[in-house]
């Protein structure tokens, strides 16, 4: 597993290759390579992917997700691998179950299944994707985009804090939560949505419902999640009544 780590605190991370025992990255003292290495190799005990927003079980270390084919083969090639991925290709490589850099109609639907969606719904929502994106999504070309009308990520893909602070802003004054419709008005307030925007955040409803118990309100926390790329994955980690796991993550 190569597993992409960031210290609590830091502004970029590494990246950690288990099998060759190496981290990448710039200025690595020899005792953070050698205790990132023990700690990404211990996650990889309990999680057979790397997910955004966990981290390793000693504490030390923040997950933020793991290479593409594209980088996986650069860094053996020896080429340069960005350390961080950003926040809007995080939440697209939720979908891109093989790292191949597209999104296919059926990871797509895969992806919507295991976040607890019925299959008529994956399927209308995988096909909703294709009308507008096509029906093999190129990652990068999406992300140049900046799809999600919100104004949250910027033109880097990387999240725009000022753009954000009036959204969490109104989760502060309203308790840490607020329900659907009051979202909804704090999106209109804050951007201009168009009709792809407003039926991502109604998406987003249905994952937060599901996590919530059946209750119809949507967390600071999980709002945030939705952009940096960790919301998509806990959700998908969640058992369904069974206690089974979306078979996504295996």
């Amino acid at each position: 597993m190569q597993i992409r780590l960031r210290e609590p605190g830091a502004a970029t991370g590494f990246i950690v290759d288990m099998k060759a025992g190496k981290a990448y990255g710039d200025g690595l003292a020899p005792a953070l390579v050698e205790r990132a290495v023990a700690s990404a190799s211990d996650y990889a005990r309990y999680f057979v992917r790397p997910v955004p927003g966990t981290a390793t079980p000693d504490g030390e270390f923040l997950v933020r997700g793991g290479l593409t084919r594209r980088e996986a083969a650069a860094l053996a090639a020896g080429r340069q691998v960005r350390p961080e991925r950003t926040a809007l290709e995080l939440h697209l490589d939720f979908f891109d179950l093989d790292g191949d850099g597209t999104i296919s109609l059926t990871e797509n639907y895969r992806g919507w299944r295991a976040l607890g969606f019925s299959r008529v719904a994956a399927v209308l929502k995988a096909l909703l994707a294709a009308l507008f994106f096509g029906f093999r999504i190129d990652t990068d070309r999406i992300a140049r985009r900046r799809y999600a009308s919100s104004g949250i990520f910027r033109k880097d893909g990387g999240i725009d804090q000022t753009r954000l602070a009036p959204y969490l802003a109104e989760f502060d004054d309203a308790g840490g939560e607020l329900s659907f419709a009051q979202a909804l008005s704090a999106l209109e307030r804050h951007s201009d949505p168009g009709l792809v925007s407003r039926g991502q955040f109604r998406s987003l409803f249905a994952v937060c419902k599901r996590m919530n118990g059946g209750r119809g309100v949507l967390t600071k926390a999980q709002f945030a999640g939705l952009f940096d790329g960790s919301l998509l994955w806990q959700s998908a980690s969640m058992t369904n009544n069974a206690g089974r796991r979306a078979r996504f993550l295996q």
